[in-house]
This record gives structure tokens, sequence and C-alpha cells, in this order.
């Protein structure tokens, strides 16, 4: 008898422990749903910015203008360039604008398809749609992190289905085995032109020369896999998720190590089939803080060496893509350039990343003197490609309205408590010593 009434209080307490655990999962998912909701309508009821959108109706109607449509997939996509062209890592920053101005998701998205619907057989995306048949420099890494600004701001998953989800996996597999030459960790730039600062052949070479193990190339990718491993865990892809969260991991170690220089307090690109660093302080230098890879020590001798330093990369209208210390650092094209100048002038994208960057780190105050020059620079020279660092001139397409209108927000980010860049496990550990 007493052994049976045992036998039933252990069933009970088991019932109750299960009936206690169930309904804790379902407040949690409850709460969740709810925060979801709230984040999901927070950039249709924010008055801040909705008043913001009001002054902005200059920006509005250029916008209109950058609609276009893909002739082989009859899909719409936004971009900057009054000459059509879709490119890579302008569509991560463009997003956000699309975003922030009240546009629906469907150019973003399709952003992201387009690129992936022009996947040739062995993964390799060419960066810019209409392609250039001639140079086939792979996509940037960024179509993850878009694919995750759509989830996490407009709770649409269902378009990134199997078939898009392979081709992703694909595309970042290509950067990892076929980008990496030498099978060492850290993948290749092709050129200059390749990592979208067209004329820091210094660092990266020329066309095809494939010389740069680029340090903004291998953050680029940290961060994208671990969006992409992100993306694989909510499809429910576990294994898959923890395979591409380990090669970020392994990535952002390389950094951490073989791209830091301890003489100079810097990250710089490496040499491919060589061993040595590529000592050019350009703009590119500060992105191991923007995929949160830089230990504390190695942030503060960035920020205070070199950041704030006014003979490096503090100029009157800061931050320039290279150093003033180098010898190319000039506001005129130099012999031989081509594309668009990533010497002496700023430009609003790598602003934009360092803003973000200084915040993960905890120097608020010198990211809000960031967004204030920045705003600030805009209010000067008005809607430009980029601009002169030193005059704050603006410089390129005029007007131009691409990822330059982020510079519109910085100043309401600044007062905000949301981070739009941050998305769930993006590996940004902030007590790394």
């Amino acid at each position: 008898m007493i052994t049976n009434l045992r036998k039933v209080s252990r069933a009970e307490t088991g019932r109750i422990w299960r009936l206690a655990l169930l309904t804790c999962v379902i407040f949690i998912a409850a709460l969740q749903h709810a925060n979801a909701q709230k984040i999901k309508f927070r950039f249709k009821t924010d008055t801040a910015l909705l008043n913001l959108r009001k002054k902005l109706f200059v920006e509005d109607s250029l916008m209109k203008k950058g609609i276009m449509q893909d002739q082989d997939t009859k899909k719409n996509y936004f971009t900057g360039y009054n000459y059509k062209t879709l490119y890579d890592w302008d569509q991560y920053f463009e997003s956000i604008v699309q975003l922030y101005m009240g546009k629906p998701s469907t150019c973003i998205i399709n952003g992201v398809t387009i690129f992936l619907d022009h996947q040739r057989a062995d993964g390799l995306i060419v960066r810019a749609v209409p392609e250039n048949r001639k140079r086939n420099e792979h996509v940037k890494p960024f179509l993850c992190q878009i694919a995750l600004l759509v989830f996490d701001n407009y709770h649409e998953t269902a378009w990134l289905n199997e078939f898009y989800f392979q081709r992703l996996q694909k595309y970042l597999d290509y950067w990892l085995i076929q980008m990496d030459g030498d099978q060492n960790g850290l993948s290749e730039w092709m050129s200059a032109p390749h990592t979208g600062m067209d004329n820091q052949h210094e660092r990266a070479g020329w066309w095809f020369d494939r010389k740069s193990e680029g340090v903004d190339l291998n953050c680029y990718l940290v961060k994208e896999l671990r969006a992409f491993a992100t993306i694989a865990e909510r499809s429910g892809k576990k294994n898959v998720a923890h395979i591409y969260r380990l090669k970020a991991d392994r990535k952002a170690e390389l950094i951490r190590t073989r791209l830091w220089d301890e003489k100079t307090g810097f990250f710089y690109d490496h040499q491919y089939k060589g061993n040595a660093l590529i000592s050019v302080k350009s703009i590119a230098g500060f992105a191991p803080l923007w995929a949160g890879i830089a230990s504390k020590k190695q942030a503060r001798r960035i920020i205070y060496d070199q950041l704030m330093n006014p003979q490096e990369f503090w100029s009157t209208w800061p931050v320039p893509a290279l150093a003033r210390s180098e010898p190319g650092y000039s506001e005129t094209l130099l012999k031989d350039d081509l594309g668009c100048s990533w010497r002496a002038n700023t430009w609003i994208p790598t602003n934009y990343m360092l803003y973000h960057s200084l915040k993960y780190y905890g120097y608020h105050e010198l990211a809000s003197i960031i967004a204030f020059k920045t705003h600030e620079l805009l209010k000067k020279s008005g809607n430009r490609e980029y601009y002169h660092s030193e005059s704050g001139t603006g410089v390129g397409l005029d007007p131009f309205w691409g990822w330059s209108l982020l510079g519109h927000f910085f100043l309401y980010e600044d007062k905000s408590s949301f981070d739009i860049t941050r998305f769930s496990r993006d590996g940004i550990n902030l007590n790394l010593q």
C-alpha cells in the first residue's frame, strides 16, 4: 500500500514538473513573440524616426530613382547608382536605409535572391548585376547579414527556402575553399576593386593580382559565417550551425593573432603566398572592431594610437580611407588610379561600421562624435557618394541616393538603445581582454 502510494506520488510529481516546464516554455515563447512584435512595429511607431522621415522628403524622392529591374529574373531591386548596377556590400547599408525610410522588404529580399539566382555551378557569384563577364570577382560576404535584417526587422523568413539556403552555403564555401588558395584559413581579395575600395592597390593590387589576404574581407567573413549559422539554427539545422560557428571562431583567432602588428598597434592585410603583413594603414584595419574580434587591449591601442591620432586617421572630417601618414593620402586621384577614390576621402558606410564598433567596445562618447561629424558632413555638402576628408567637399555622384543616406540616421541611432547591426549570437564578445 505504502509502495503504491509512493509510486503514485512520484508519477504525480513528474506530471507536475512537466506541466510547470511546459507552462514556462509557453510563457517564454509568448514573451519572445511579444518582443518580436514590438521590434517588428518599432519602425512604424517610433516617433523620433517618423519625424525624421518627414524631414527627408528630398531623400525619399531621390530614392525612387533607385528602383530598377533585373533583366534576367525580372525582379525589382534598389541601387544608389544612376548607372543601374546592383553592388554587393552596398546592399547591406542600403537595406538599412530602406528599412529606416519605411520601405517594404521587397527590394531588400530581391537584392539577396538576385545574386543567388545568378550563382554559377561552382558557387561563384559575380559581385555586380548586370555582371561584368571579364571580371569574375566573387560577391562580398554580406548576403546572410542582409537576410537577417529582413528576418529580425520585417519578420519575414519564408522567402529564404531550402533552394536559397543551399546557395548561401555554396557561396560561403567558395570563399572558404576556392578563395583561400593556400588553405591557411585566410581568404584573398582578387584586387583593390574587389575590396570595394577601388584604388587601394597598394594593399590589394590590380585586376586579378590576388596579392592580399584582406583583414576587412576575413572580418566580413567572420560576421557572415555567424549570420549563416544563425540562419541555419533558426531553420532547425543545428549541426550546420555548429560547423559554421566553428569556422567563424577559427578565422577570428587567425585574424586576432596573424593580422595584428604589436609594434604599430594596428591590423593589416597579409601577403598571399608570403610571410609578411602588408603595412598599409587603411580603414580596413578597423574591421576587427566591427566584427568584435579585437581584444579590449587591441581596441584601446587602435583607438588611441590610430583613430584619435591626428597624424594618422583623425582628419578634419574623419574618418579617411587611408591614414594621413600614408604616401597615397591624397584628395585627388593619383597616376593609374581607377574608380572612386579611397584615399584622403571619407565614406559614410565605413564611418557607420566604425561608429558601431566604438559602441560595441564601450567608447560611446567617441562614437557620438563620429555620429555628429558625419551628420554635419552631409549638412555641409549634401547627399554625395563620398567626401574629401580635409575640406569636407562632396565628391562622386551628385546627387547620390545610395548608402550615403545612412548618414542622416547616425544621430537617431545615437539616441536609441536599439542596435540594428546586432543579431543573435553574432559573436561580439565584449569580455575579450
